[in-house]
């Protein structure tokens, strides 16, 4: 696979101060967002990054949002383990995607630069080493807030792991509680198309875009057929999905759409609306249920 289809396409960082806490909580460094004071949580929300990692401003600012507008505990841990891609190369990436008869020119040099300086996270990004600080923390949440249904959240490198902890391990017995009640996931990297939706369960929500090389057109209307197909044989058990495909936008949007381009901001919003429709809904019916 090349090194430009395994990053996240162009983006930039958004302005904006993050509000949340900092704290460790199952061995892993979190970035926390809570609702305000007068507010109990309807739930905590998981947010699994891109590449650029915890500390990616525009990632907080967005859990901070989360927090205040959808009333969610929201935890953004280093799942990582410090192993960020360095946020400055954010220009380098979307300089690859540069127009104009010397644009060969300052892609080559940015291409050259994002290999130098990318390496690091790459040799170290395992699913090995990745998917037991996961799966541990998820655990963890189950038994330090008992109280709360949990739901995942992942963008781009991210989103491989909530389509991973939304599918139904058929080898776990049968009183293992999910991971989560239910996922969304933008402009998911790395998947499997089709065997990794097939193999979706739990409710899941995907905020595509329409210019991605991680997932064509073509493929994002695979993944839509699929899903569509299996709410319709699971809603009778409520069991739901849902795809939604943003045209015009680029791999990336959800949570690095250039402020000064009013489409992709825009499309970025509607996105995050899109994920806390869906949690709230979830949430909800996890309530009733256990209120049963």
């Amino acid at each position: 696979m090349s090194f430009t289809k395994r990053c996240c396409a162009s983006g930039s960082l958004h302005t904006g101060i993050p509000t949340g806490t900092t704290s460790k909580l199952h061995d892993l460094d979190v970035y926390i967002a809570s609702p305000s004071p007068e507010k109990t949580p309807k739930g905590i929300v998981v947010i699994l990054p891109d590449i650029f990692g915890w500390t990616l401003p525009n990632t907080r600012i967005l859990a901070d949002s989360f927090a205040a507008n959808g009333d969610f505990l929201v935890m953004l841990p280093d799942f990582m383990d410090g192993n960020v891609f360095p946020h400055d190369l954010i220009i380098s990436i979307k300089a690859l995607d540069a127009t104009g008869p010397f644009a060969w020119i300052t892609k080559g040099y940015h291409f050259i630069k994002l290999l130098w300086r990318g390496w690091p996270f790459l040799k170290n990004d395992k699913a090995r080493l990745v998917r037991p600080r996961v799966y541990k923390f998820f655990r963890g949440l189950q038994s330090s807030h008992p109280d709360l249904p949990v739901a995942a959240a992942g963008y781009c490198w991210g989103g491989q792991w909530v389509v991973e902890l939304c599918m139904n391990d058929e080898d776990c017995a049968v009183d293992v509680k999910p991971f989560v009640v239910c996922g969304f996931t933008a402009h998911p990297s790395r998947l499997k198309i089709p065997t990794d939706i097939h193999m979706v369960y739990y409710p899941l929500s995907i905020a595509a875009a329409g210019i991605d090389q991680q997932i064509p057109v073509v493929k994002a209307r695979q993944i839509e057929d699929i899903l569509k197909a299996k709410t319709a044989k699971m809603k009778d058990i409520g069991i739901e999905h849902e795809f939604t495909l943003y045209e015009g936008v680029h791999h990336g949007f959800a949570v690095r759409a250039d402020e000064n381009e009013d489409h992709e901001r825009k499309c970025g919003k509607k996105a995050e609306e899109q994920a806390i429709r869906w949690f709230t809904k979830w949430f909800e019916r996890a309530g009733e249920s256990d209120s049963l």
